[in-house]
């Protein structure tokens, strides 16, 4: 058996799902799912006997530091939305499904944004990890090396004293990531960090690349449903490949020349 397979059922595959907006009331908004079609999802997780993780603990899985239970699935949810506490945490507690959510510590309490309070309640009901997501949102891969780890470091930093306890996991903003941020994620103290790739991840997956597959307002819930039997996308790779080298040099090119001051000096939460 290989170590692709271990735990994780026949196909070897670990879906991760990543949402960003539960809403009842469907926007223009191509990454807001509809509260319904959520409830059909996490019905559907509930129904492929899956084993939902939290992202410390697969994280810790991957390393071999706990064992890994048969065929893990986990729910993820970027960026920080209000509708989180209205509308997805209801659903997951319906179900009973823990989840995680990554949180853009400069965009809380902001409008559409949980507000600190609401951080610190979806902590404290003890079925959601918080992780960090930056600061500011940025593509950390166009950043310069300091200006990537501040946003890291300081969004960490930010969320541990707001819940007055460790926060171990953290998501790439856009997904975008490169050796060097891997890196300062890593020597900020993280466990873990997860990407995008639209891929299935896997026991041989990277801890500090997690591979996931976003679910989106024209995803169906046949997509999700051929996902989490294992199939519908590809298992997650290593390393980069020669397209995303490819479009990082397109946005670079694009960005190239613009005075960029520095995203966080001076920044804090407002409580």
């Amino acid at each position: 058996m290989s170590p692709s397979d271990r735990g994780t059922g026949a196909s070897g595959v670990i879906p991760v799902l990543l949402y960003h907006s539960v809403s009842a009331t469907r926007r223009d908004d191509p990454w807001q799912v509809a509260a319904a079609d959520f409830r059909e999802d996490m019905a559907a997780v509930v129904a492929s006997g899956r084993t939902p993780l939290t992202a410390t603990r697969y994280a810790a899985a991957l390393r071999g530091a706990a064992a890994m239970p048969d065929r893990p699935v986990l729910i993820t949810f970027d960026d920080g939305f209000a509708d989180f506490a209205d509308e997805a945490a209801p659903i997951l507690a319906e179900f009973g499904l823990p989840a995680t959510i990554f949180v853009t510590t400069g965009w809380i309490g902001t409008t559409g944004m949980l507000s600190a309070a609401a951080v610190r309640d979806v902590a404290a009901g003890g079925s959601v990890e918080v992780g960090a997501h930056s600061v500011t949102h940025p593509h950390l891969d166009l950043l310069g090396r300091r200006a990537a780890r501040d946003e890291i470091g300081a969004s960490k930093t930010a969320l541990e004293d707001l819940l007055g306890g460790p926060v171990t996991s953290f998501a790439f903003p856009h997904g975008s990531h490169r050796r060097q941020t891997v890196a300062a994620v890593r020597d900020a103290g993280f466990d873990a960090a997860f990407a995008v790739k639209n891929a299935l991840s896997h026991a041989a997956d990277e801890p500090f690349t997690i591979a996931r597959y976003t679910v989106r307002a024209a995803t169906t819930r046949g997509e999700v449903a051929a996902v989490l039997s294992g199939a519908g996308a590809p298992p997650a790779w290593h390393g980069e490949r020669l397209i995303t080298t490819a479009y990082r040099a397109v946005r670079y090119a694009r960005y190239a020349g613009r005075p960029v001051a520095h995203p966080i000096e001076g920044w804090k939460i407002t409580v």
